[in-house]
């Protein structure tokens, strides 16, 4: 998954003008920490006091992109703000998301191997017929967000946050 990831990133950021380096090794580093188990997730996000609007325990599956942030430049200490930047908001997207943030978040999405539903398929339809970057990112956030709701998940409220602004910025 992680390097189809990339080089989807890599091939959008090629579409939307940002740098494809920084998008293949961000898609390629941005799961590192997701496979850890939920104990030790929580016990490095107090470590690192990673901070979230939601306990831990609620959020664990979120928690890989600000983990991998904090930890991945010990190993790789080239790895750009901007490369860290996007690998920690790609779980639940952020209200000041970057080109590179915007790019990482859809690859994670629309990337060939993830298994197909609504949500995937309306966020590839929208990069196909030559949707601009935010579009297709508000697109994948939305159907991200419905599949929560849909799967009757937890809810971020970060998540909520960000979900009332973009309908702000496109209702204006």
């Amino acid at each position: 998954h992680s390097i189809s990831v990339g080089h989807c990133a890599e091939t959008l950021a090629q579409a939307y003008g940002a740098d494809m380096f920084s998008a293949r090794v961000a898609g390629i580093l941005h799961d590192w920490e997701k496979l850890l188990p939920d104990a030790e997730t929580i016990e490095l996000a107090e470590h690192f006091r990673i901070q979230t609007a939601a306990p831990y325990q609620k959020i664990v599956g979120l928690l890989h992109g600000p983990l991998a942030a904090k930890t991945l430049p010990a190993i790789y200490p080239w790895l750009s703000d901007q490369m860290l930047s996007a690998i920690q908001k790609h779980t639940a997207g952020d209200c000041q998301m970057s080109k590179l943030d915007k790019i990482l978040y859809v690859a994670d999405l629309i990337e060939p191997l993830r298994p197909s539903f609504k949500s995937v398929e309306e966020a590839r339809e929208v990069y196909l017929h030559g949707g601009s970057l935010d579009e297709l990112y508000e697109t994948a956030f939305c159907g991200v967000m419905m599949y929560v709701i849909s799967t009757r998940s937890y809810l971020y409220p970060n998540s909520i946050a960000l979900y009332n602004e973009m309908i702000e910025k496109t209702s204006k």
